[in-house]
């Protein structure tokens, strides 16, 4: 039995659990297409079969690049869980009777059978502004706010005493008093952190987790294995030439900030690159850009 976690770009990631009774697939802020509104994506736009048959897809918060309706159209997700605030005009705009939307209360835990197995999903609060651009040209709900999602799935790894997957998908945050909380939330540690440690223009504020920021968060939380996401990916068109490292930089950037604190488990592995988690707990990184790595590898 295995864990998959593949990055796509920017926040998008699939979590695939291969466990008795088949694969589970969980999509994160689908964002699958060349570009969006002003953004345009570097890295290939990842191919139909990379997030095709998803389960569960998550959505952070109602900006365009976490929130695309046409990426949720092409994916069509059996479940889709939204932001508190945001589940009736979601369903409204995407207009696909067959994915079942539900939303998540901070604080609060879904409980959501996906044929036939059980998940878990908790919302926990974010540092970051949750409406979304042009919300009275759209209708978009004003009060819809930014969280992060923790999730749940029972007997990922039966060989384990613990046999549960902890993923901890942040979404979008900055700092913030009690960004810890997944601890309490989680009971321990989580499996997977997918950490935001970058954006798309250039400059982050108050409301992003620069590398440094994220590997200080990790340091505290401790993930089994952490991602570093939302960065490297898009760009404001016509921009592209003035990003300078901003497509290179974070990634390892994070992983080497996360090394010097002691946080183990930091692995940048790339757009389209994989981490694979096993019943053993071992964990590979199989990069898009250089040969397997495993934690304790330098990036």
């Amino acid at each position: 039995m295995a864990v998959d976690v593949t990055w796509l770009g920017h926040s998008t990631v699939t979590v695939d659990v291969h466990a008795p009774g088949g694969r589970l697939r969980v999509v994160t802020d689908p964002v699958l297409r060349a570009g969006l509104g002003h953004l345009r994506r570097r890295p290939r736009t990842p191919a139909a079969s990379a997030s095709q048959g998803c389960d569960v897809a998550l959505v952070s918060h109602l900006h365009h690049d976490h929130l695309d309706l046409p990426s949720l159209r092409r994916l069509r997700p059996a479940v889709l869980v939204t932001p508190p605030g945001s589940s009736d005009w979601v369903r409204w705009r995407l207009d696909r009777p067959g994915t079942h939307v539900v939303e998540v209360a901070v604080g609060q835990t879904r409980e959501l059978r996906v044929r036939g197995r059980a998940v878990a999903v908790t919302a926990l609060p974010a540092h970051h502004a949750g409406h979304r651009t042009g919300s009275g040209f759209s209708r978009a709900p004003r009060d819809a706010v930014a969280v992060e999602h923790l999730v749940r799935v029972p007997g990922a790894f039966p060989a384990r005493d613990r046999d549960d997957l902890l993923l901890w998908a942040i979404g979008d945050t900055g700092e913030f008093e009690g960004s810890d909380d997944v601890l309490t939330a989680g009971g321990r540690a989580p499996d997977v952190a997918l950490v935001p440690v970058g954006g798309w223009g250039h400059t982050l504020g108050p409301h992003h987790l620069d590398p440094r920021q994220a590997a200080e968060l990790v340091a505290r939380v401790r993930p089994g294995v952490s991602v570093p996401v939302h960065w490297g990916t898009l760009h404001p068109v016509a921009l592209g030439r003035t990003m300078g490292d901003r497509f290179s930089a974070p990634g390892p950037a994070f992983v080497a900030h996360a090394r010097r604190l002691g946080a183990g488990g930091a692995l940048d592995v790339g757009v389209g690159g994989r981490v694979r988690l096993d019943d053993a707990a071992q964990v590979r990184g199989m990069s898009a850009r250089r040969r397997p790595t495993s934690p304790d590898e330098g990036p």
